[in-house]
């Protein structure tokens, strides 16, 4: 369907491989500009009649990014890479590829890199077979299915202490990008991901708190802030638009100034830990916790609950020695 917006553009909303299918939205100028877009879809609908059974895998996952892949929020990073997955295992006919196959490839590739990159790689091949199954475009079972992925021991999440986040804030404030401190106290002050604070648009900061959307799982968070936080970012950001420039590379800089050691992988991340860490600490609440960093899962969540000052203290009270010696 294309209708006409109050503001003249237009928007096509359709399902191009029926409701079971992705949903398609687009804006443009113009009706042509919907018209032509919904043609591309048809026919590559028209294209995808020829049953996936004899295709090679790369073929199949072609296959699985027009129907669906296109779709997600990281469609062109998991396209890539499970291209290339297909091409290290040498491209076999999606029909004829077995578990034992793939168990092979993941013995060999251990030796190279990660458990969790080789859970994420077997996620995603099963993904795709899962989901051109659904969509009844593909007759064979899904190999990927008996595969199951390793259990990955859950990493210690660093967070910064008082003083730690005084001196990394001094360090971002004489960087050269002085938009540096103020992202970095938007992440402290809110819990936010790094890239869901530096490109946060003037109309996403409000007096009272901040509204962020285009969030890793698409849902929407509103968090309070305090009036001062709100007055101090506006002093510094662009007035239109996107409110700060990309700051990251200065950030790292001035982690590496303040000599505070992080563990791999958690340069950004540890500024949401602190703020989730601090949380708990002063005494929050988990499920409030939960909802201010856009968890789906609370057990993801629970990692923090041990930082509460009243974790676990009522244990002596349930007890069944409780008032009692034995």
């Amino acid at each position: 369907m294309i209708r006409k917006l109050p503001d003249g553009r237009y928007e096509l909303d359709f399902y191009p491989f029926g409701s079971s299918g992705p949903r398609i939205k687009r804006i443009r100028k113009t009706r042509k500009e919907c018209k032509e877009i919904e043609t591309e879809f048809l026919s590559k609908k028209r294209q995808l009649s020829t049953p996936a059974d004899n295709m090679r895998l790369s073929e199949f996952v072609q296959l699985w990014y027009n129907v669906h892949g296109c779709t997600l929020k990281d469609h062109k990073y998991r396209l890539t890479r499970t291209i290339r997955i297909v091409e290290r295992l040498g491209d076999p006919r999606a029909i004829d590829f077995t578990a034992a196959e793939f168990a092979h490839y993941r013995e060999q590739r251990l030796k190279e890199v990660s458990i969790n990159t080789i859970n994420h790689e077997t996620r995603y091949l099963r993904a795709v077979y899962a989901e051109l199954i659904r969509l009844d475009l593909f007759t064979g079972d899904n190999p990927m299915s008996k595969i199951r992925t390793f259990k990955v021991d859950e990493r210690e999440l660093s967070y910064l202490t008082k003083v730690q986040i005084a001196r990394l804030l001094e360090e971002c404030d004489i960087s050269r990008n002085n938009h540096t401190g103020a992202v970095a106290r938007l992440c402290l002050a809110t819990g936010a991901r790094w890239n869901e604070a530096n490109r946060l648009m003037s109309s996403q900061l409000l007096e009272d708190r901040v509204v962020y959307a285009g969030t890793k799982n698409g849902r929407v968070r509103v968090i309070p802030i305090r009036p001062k936080l709100s007055a101090y970012l506006r002093g510094l950001a662009f007035p239109q638009g996107r409110l700060f420039d990309d700051c990251y590379a200065a950030f790292r800089q001035a982690v590496q100034r303040s000599e505070i050691i992080l563990p791999d992988g958690q340069m950004s991340h540890v500024l949401r830990h602190t703020f989730a860490s601090h949380f708990m600490m002063n005494g929050g609440d988990i499920l409030v916790l939960q909802r201010l960093l856009g968890h789906t899962d609370l057990k993801v969540t629970m990692r923090y609950a041990h930082l509460s000052p009243r974790y676990m203290d009522t244990v002596p009270d349930f007890s069944p020695l409780n008032g009692a010696l034995i």
